[in-house]
């Protein structure tokens, strides 16, 4: 399991990571950093990469947290929303957070409390034999759906803007499967994606593309609280 942080340009006071993992590995050295909760969610996957993944994501995504707050992972009361979002069960200044895992990588947001509201990240594996124009029909706005049509790889452009409007449903804090049209994703300037909402409460969320290994897309997105220049 290795740990690096992803390259800027990302928003000043949002930091991601990426973890990648060998799914042949064993799960249960990262059992001990875990609390009682999530060990006992671990064990409830079935297969074990799935135990791997959940388990790895958590201790590093502890460990992250740790360091920044001066206690000891394990130690550190984490939490979830009724959508499953979890959070730092502490109250102060404590840095929000986001994962997301997908095939062999994991990514993990951090943001700073006192310029962000919320984050939200996603990373997807490109898989074989998707059903670009059903799923286009289930998921994307109108206007997405012209732009997919017309891509010189629609598969690759579907892609970009699921995990666009996972990352930025996550960063909302609402259910992924019901609101995915509420929200189209857009090239925009600046490598940032400029976002359509049928939501005016959701128009302040912005997004972009961030850096994933080769058959993958990822997204990060998030809410300031004052006007953010990074």
């Amino acid at each position: 399991m290795s740990l690096q942080r992803l390259p800027d340009p990302l928003p000043s006071g949002i930091e991601a990571y990426r973890l990648d993992f060998d799914l042949s590995c064993d799960e249960t050295p990262h059992w001990p950093l875990l609390s009682a909760v999530e060990q006992a969610r671990a064990g409830r996957f079935m297969q074990s990469a799935d135990r791997l993944r959940f388990s790895a994501t958590r201790t590093a995504t502890r460990q992250l947290l740790a360091r920044r707050l001066s206690c000891q992972p394990v130690d550190l009361p984490l939490a979830q929303d009724a959508y499953g979002k979890p959070f730092v069960d502490m109250k102060g200044a404590v840095p929000l957070f986001n994962v997301s895992h997908s095939g062999s990588h994991a990514l993990i947001a951090l943001a700073d409390s006192s310029a962000f509201s919320s984050v939200g990240i996603d990373i997807e594996q490109r898989r074989a034999g998707l059903d670009v124009d059903a799923l286009s029909e289930a998921v994307l706005t109108d206007l997405e759906k012209s732009a997919v049509v017309q891509a010189a790889d629609p598969q690759e452009a579907l892609l970009q803007r699921w995990v666009g409007k996972e990352a930025v449903l996550k960063a909302i804090g609402v259910g992924i499967a019901e609101h995915l049209r509420c929200v189209g994703i857009h090239p925009g300037p600046e490598g940032r994606w400029v976002l359509e909402t049928t939501v005016p409460e959701w128009s302040d969320v912005e997004a972009m593309p961030v850096a994933a290994p080769s058959g993958y897309a990822a997204a990060l997105a998030w809410r300031s609280r004052v006007q953010n220049p990074g």
